[in-house]
C-alpha cells in the first residue's frame, strides 16, 4: 500500500475538534466563578484591612486628643441645634482629613488652613485638599474610583474631589436636623457634627457600637457620590444595601442620609470603637442594626458578628 492510504492519516475529525472545544467551554465556564470568587475575596481583605488602618487612626488620635474626632465641623447660626452666634458659618472639614496624620497621609493634612473662616474647605487655599487620593478610604470592589464634581467656589471654579467607600456612622434615625445640610450636634451614633466623643461617652460597650461604616455612590462616570473630604456622615435608618443604592438594584439619588453599602456580596463592612472590623449581612435585623449604632442606648445585643 502507498505511504498516503487513508489508514495512516493522522489529525482530528471535525466532530472531534468540537468535541474538544466544548470541554475546554465548560471547563471555562466551572473556573471562572471560582477564579472571580478569589478575586472579590482578596478585594475584600483588602477592605477589611483598610478598616482596620481606620480603626487604628482613630484610637491613635483618641490617645492623642483624648476623644475621637467630630464627624464633620459645620457651624451655621441658621441650624436649628447649633447654639452659635449670629451669622455665624463655617463649612470646615470631615472626620477623614482629621486622622490624616495616623495614615501616614500628614502631607496632605498640612495642606489645609485650618484658620480660614466661612467656607473653609473651599477657599482656594484648601480646596486642592480634597484632590488627593487616599488608598485608605476606597474599597477595590467599587468600580467608582474617580473625582467628583462637588460643587463650584468662585475662586477656583468647578470643584472636584476624589470619592471614598467610608462613611461616619452619626445616629440610628437621622445624621441631619431639621434643616437640609445642618448636620445633628447630639446624635446618638459616634461620629457626628461638633462633637467629640469619648470611650467613656461609649455605655453601650465600644464591642457593640458602629463608627465607620462603608458606602458607596453612583455609577462610574457619573462623578457623583460621597467625598472624603468633607460632607460624610450618614445614619443607619435604611438598614444595609438598600433601594436607594446601586448595590441594592436602586437608583442612587444623593439624600440627607444614604444608606451603608458596598458591591461585596451580601453585605458591608463597619468598624466597631474597639477598632475591630465585622461584615454585617445585608438581612440583619434592623433593630440590631439600630441597636449597633447607639453608644448609650442600652440595648442587649445578641449577634454572632
Amino acid at each position: 500500500m502507498g505511504r498516503h492510504d487513508s489508514r495512516y492519516r493522522h489529525g482530528f475529525t471535525l466532530v472531534e475538534l468540537l468535541v474538544v472545544i466544548a470541554i475546554i467551554a465548560i471547563l471555562i465556564a466551572l473556573l471562572l466563578p471560582a477564579v472571580q470568587a478569589a478575586r472579590e475575596a482578596a478585594r475584600r481583605i483588602q477592605c477589611t484591612n483598610n478598616f482596620r488602618q481606620i480603626g487604628v487612626a482613630l484610637h491613635n488620635y483618641h490617645t492623642a486628643l483624648q476623644a475621637f474626632p467630630p464627624g464633620m465641623v459645620y457651624e451655621d447660626s441658621n441650624c436649628p441645634d447649633q447654639k452659635v452666634p449670629e451669622g455665624t458659618f463655617y463649612d470646615g472639614v470631615g472626620f477623614c482629613v482629621f486622622v490624616l496624620p495616623y495614615l501616614e497621609a500628614g502631607v496632605t493634612y498640612d495642606l489645609i488652613d485650618f484658620s480660614l473662616g466661612g467656607l473653609a474647605i473651599y477657599q482656594p487655599e484648601n480646596i486642592d485638599v480634597g484632590r488627593q487620593r487616599i488608598a485608605a478610604y476606597k474599597c477595590p470592589s467599587d468600580p467608582q474610583d474617580e473625582l467628583l464634581l462637588t460643587g463650584y467656589s468662585s475662586g477656583t471654579g468647578s470643584v472636584e474631589w476624589w470619592n471614598c467607600n467610608v462613611g461616619g456612622v452619626a445616629d440610628s434615625v437621622n445624621a441631619w436636623s431639621r434643616l437640609m445640610q445642618c448636620y445633628k450636634v447630639e446624635g446618638d451614633g459616634m461620629l457626628v457634627n461638633n462633637t467629640a466623643i469619648r470611650v467613656g461617652d461609649v455605655f453601650d460597650g465600644t464591642s457593640n457600637t458602629l463608627i465607620v461604616g462603608e458606602i458607596t455612590g453612583n455609577e462610574s462616570g457619573t462623578r457623583r457620590g460621597h467625598a472624603w473630604v468633607h460632607w460624610n456622615l450618614f445614619s443607619s435608618f435604611w438598614g444595609i444595601n438598600s433601594v436607594g443604592t446601586i448595590p441594592g438594584d436602586g437608583v442612587w439619588n444623593r439624600t440627607s442620609d444614604d444608606s451603608f453599602s458596598s458591591y461585596h456580596p451580601g453585605g458591608c463592612h463597619f468598624l466597631r470603637a474597639d477598632g475591630s472590623v465585622h461584615f454585617e449581612s445585608e438581612n440583619i435585623d434592623q433593630v440590631i442594626l439600630s441597636a449597633l449604632t447607639t453608644r448609650r442606648g442600652g440595648e442587649v445585643i445578641s449577634t454572632s458578628n
